[in-house]
């Protein structure tokens, strides 16, 4: 409701302009115009075609506590004065009148009031809004801010009472608490994603070294298999070549004791070289030489000659024995 406007009389003809009425009635302008208008209250117009009232009948209309009923027969106003008495009316329906009027003065200032706060209250909303864009929020979360202001924002907890520094703290407390929950969600996203990102690391890393240890067992396999084909193989060739010189060195001791038995009796000779390849067959390894075959196929043809020299030497030591026995005699 507009605040009565403190007015002034005229001092030339003591009339009261509207604003003088309305201050004096406790009434708004726009008010004490309606009643003008409706002839509750007679008024009178200036040469510039300004209303103003007698004191008298404001004095009447405030004294009686009510409306003057329009004089519907009356005809059509004039600026000319009009009599100052009142006209007989109704107590009762004065009095009903008037609290109507006051109900309806009442009513239009609990409307006013109501869309000052309103408007009080939007302007507060706007600050909220307006300091959450330097936060710097997404789109979403700052839909959310406004929707929590909304419904944050009310008389009871920012009432007109408050200071304004006070009421900017509370509204921004409050969308300072919005945007640390959204921080807090935020890292705690983060902090979500980093731990799945090391997980899948630590997944990756542990197969790749499941990987590396079986591609290692796979060489390490394979290098042992060929480390053995390998040795096979030189043990193999080795004891092909062996075989190959153990045969030569048999073939060689065959052979000198052909050389050796070629001009003896054919089945001595014959004899001697079963013994020969026997003891060759027994005996000779594969890293004897030529020479060491040799002397054994030697060993084996003459051994029988060496016993019947030795037999002959003895013979003829007795022999001679007995004949010193007989000279001594």
């Amino acid at each position: 409701m507009k605040r009565p406007r403190k007015g002034r009389s005229n001092g030339r003809d003591g009339l009261l302009s509207v604003g003088d009425v309305a201050q004096r009635l406790g009434m708004s302008e726009d008010v004490v115009r309606s009643l003008i208008d409706s002839g509750e209250l007679k008024a009178v117009r200036t040469g510039g075609g300004h209303r103003r009232c007698p004191p008298e009948e404001v004095k009447q209309f405030k004294t009686r506590g009510g409306r003057r009923k329009p004089n519907r027969a009356a005809g059509p106003r004039t600026n000319a004065p009009r009599s100052t008495a009142p006209p007989p009316v109704e107590i009762e329906d004065e009095e009903r009148r008037l609290q109507e009027y006051q109900a309806e003065i009442e009513h239009e200032a609990a409307r006013e009031r109501t869309r000052a706060e309103d408007e009080r209250l939007e302007g507060w909303k706007k600050y909220g809004r307006d300091y959450a864009r330097w936060s710097i929020l997404p789109s979403e979360w700052h839909v959310l801010v406004v929707e929590d202001l909304e419904t944050f924002v009310t008389t009871r907890r920012i009432p007109p009472t408050l200071q304004a520094w006070e009421a900017q703290q509370i509204v921004q407390a409050r969308v300072n608490a919005l945007v640390k929950e959204y921080r807090d969600a935020e890292r705690a996203r983060q902090e979500k994603e980093r731990e799945a990102a090391e997980e899948r690391q630590r997944v990756e890393a542990e197969r790749k070294r499941a990987e590396d240890e079986r591609r290692q067992k796979e060489r390490d396999a394979e290098e042992q298999r060929r480390k053995q084909e390998h040795e096979a193989a030189e043990q193999r060739r080795k004891q092909e070549e062996a075989d190959q010189k153990l045969k030569a060195l048999i073939d060689h001791g065959n052979s000198h004791a052909w050389s050796e038995t070629i001009s003896w009796n054919s089945s001595e000779a014959e004899r001697a070289r079963r013994d020969v390849a026997r003891a060759l067959k027994e005996e000779v390894k594969a890293d004897w030489t030529e020479a060491e075959v040799e002397d054994l196929v030697d060993d084996v043809l003459y051994e029988d000659d060496e016993g019947e020299e030795s037999d002959e030497d003895e013979s003829e030591e007795e022999e001679s024995e007995e004949e010193e026995g007989d000279e001594s005699w």
